[in-house]
């Protein structure tokens, strides 16, 4: 969704909401992957703490305020992905749904890198994220295809 405001804090602060509905969803997920499937579940759930983290400690240095609670749709990605595992089961048949999801996430990257490009320690660090996430992305699309 972009964003209203190219206020930095303000847009960073939903991007941090965003990291914390994709890592629920994640820990949702741990447990009920397949041995395929968990290793890559753990991984993006650990890069995205890291990130989370990151992006926490950037805007508390910002003066902001941010929320690590997550939103209403997340706590709707996890009850999606706790009952999944009753109809299915978390194997690579939920690749696409997780690329989706990483790819949404880079779409609130983009409006928060947008909004830090007057502060370059924000901007670059949210960069580098995206790059990362990026980096996921183009993996899960080779090992796991479409």
């Amino acid at each position: 969704m972009p964003s209203k405001t190219n206020d930095p804090t303000a847009v960073t602060s939903r991007l941090s909401t965003d990291l914390a509905d994709i890592i629920k969803g994640y820990g949702a997920m741990i447990d009920r992957a397949d041995p395929d499937l968990q290793p890559v579940v753990q991984r993006l759930h650990a890069l995205h703490k890291a990130h989370a983290d990151e992006v926490m400690t950037e805007l508390e240095a910002m003066g902001g305020h941010p929320e690590n609670s997550g939103s209403m749709m997340g706590a709707g990605r996890v009850a999606v992905a706790t009952a999944q595992d009753w109809f299915d089961t978390l194997d690579s048949s939920a690749v696409p749904r997780i690329i989706g999801g990483e790819e949404r996430l880079i779409r609130a990257y983009a409006d928060a890198i947008k909004a830090a490009e007057n502060h370059p320690t924000l901007h670059e660090m949210l960069i580098n994220q995206r790059a990362a996430i990026d980096a996921q992305i183009e993996a899960l699309q080779k090992g796991f295809g479409d």
